[in-house]
């Protein structure tokens, strides 16, 4: 599921730190990076049953390097691209993160935390708006 989401997220990233300030790349990197959190926990508790540390050292090594050069080519190849094609990439974008929660992480939540999940939710919503904000 991290990376179904992550490529095309890590694409928009890389489209949205076009000509970024500073500020931005933090304050934009920092929420993405703390929204994956729980959804890489997860992950990487499932993935340990039945398979080697190293086997899912490795597993988690490529997917960062994956999702850092879908980043890297939302950056640097998509710069010259008309702002019509880079909003498709952003719905595309948009789109496979709201999938991924609604069929991973959301229903795994509720069934673990019930009520702690809507108002997490919540919490990370206005964090995120907060954070923008800044930017």
């Amino acid at each position: 599921a991290i990376t179904i989401d992550g490529i095309p997220e890590n694409l928009a990233l890389g489209v949205a730190l076009i000509g970024a300030g500073p500020l931005q790349v933090a304050s934009l990197s920092g929420s993405i990076f703390l929204s994956n959190l729980p959804e890489a926990a997860g992950g990487a508790q499932e993935m340990a049953e039945g398979r080697s540390r190293a086997r899912v050292m490795a597993l988690w090594t490529a997917t960062a390097v994956l999702l850092s050069v879908a980043a890297l080519v939302g950056n640097l190849a998509l710069d010259d691209v008309p702002s019509s094609a880079l909003g498709l990439i952003r719905c595309f974008a948009a789109g496979a993160v709201v999938a991924s929660l609604s069929t991973e992480v959301f229903p795994k939540a509720f069934r673990e935390a019930r009520y702690e999940t809507g108002v997490a939710t919540a919490a990370g919503l206005v964090l995120a708006i907060a954070l923008d904000q800044l930017g």
